[in-house]
């Protein structure tokens, strides 16, 4: 879910995070409607109503465009599910939240995660690699350690837990793409469905 793109863009007034924000949401929009690769800061500007200049003082290129957009997107990801966590009371709670939090991040922001996502995939870094496949530590290590206070406190059975981390995010992607597809999905129900799956898929007990 998370690409460690790092932060770009220029830091500064709140006129100039205003035009930054004017520049993101025509970038999003440009990216959905023609692809990554077919997108143009031309194509960026027209959209946004602005001066190609305008976008080429505020970003050095498309690409740190891009990675800015992510960036934003991924770190909105991270924000709203770990605040989702930090009001539960134990393993399971926690987890269902986190699964609760990503869900209504893709509800509420759907144009923004299909951008991003679009972008991780056909993005490459220095080395060749797609930016996808970059993962986020403080990801892992939070839905990891979910689980592993689970097992200790006796809610979920015994399990490897880079397989489980991996199952809940591959779960949770799968509830974003089905949202491409389907831009009228219910994402509530979605949940209604899937967090009793995944917490199955522990071999929750209530009672620990």
């Amino acid at each position: 879910m998370r690409s460690e793109s790092g932060s770009t863009g220029r830091s500064g007034t709140f006129t100039e995070a205003a035009r930054r924000a004017q520049i993101m949401d025509a970038a999003i929009a440009t990216v959905n409607d023609v692809g990554y690769h077919r997108a143009s800061l031309a194509q960026i500007a027209a959209r946004a109503g602005i001066a190609k200049s305008i976008i080429s003082y505020h970003f050095e290129g498309k690409e740190q465009l891009l990675l800015y957009v992510i960036d934003q997107v991924f770190t909105g990801v991270e924000e709203a599910t770990r605040a989702a966590v930090a009001g539960a009371d134990d393993p399971a709670a926690r987890l269902a939240a986190f699964a609760r939090g990503y869900l209504t991040f893709v509800r509420d922001h759907r144009e923004e995660m299909i951008a991003a996502v679009e972008i991780a995939v056909s993005h490459r870094d220095g080395d060749g690699v797609p930016l996808y496949l970059a993962e986020s530590d403080e990801e892992n290590a939070l839905l990891e350690g979910m689980v592993a206070e689970g097992i200790a406190a006796g809610q979920f059975r015994q399990v490897d837990l880079t397989v489980a981390r991996t199952t809940v995010i591959h779960a949770l992607d799968g509830a974003l793409t089905r949202s491409q597809i389907d831009a009228g999905v219910d994402l509530d129900a979605y949940g209604d469905q899937l967090i009793p799956m995944l917490l199955a898929a522990l071999g929750y007990r209530p009672d620990g």
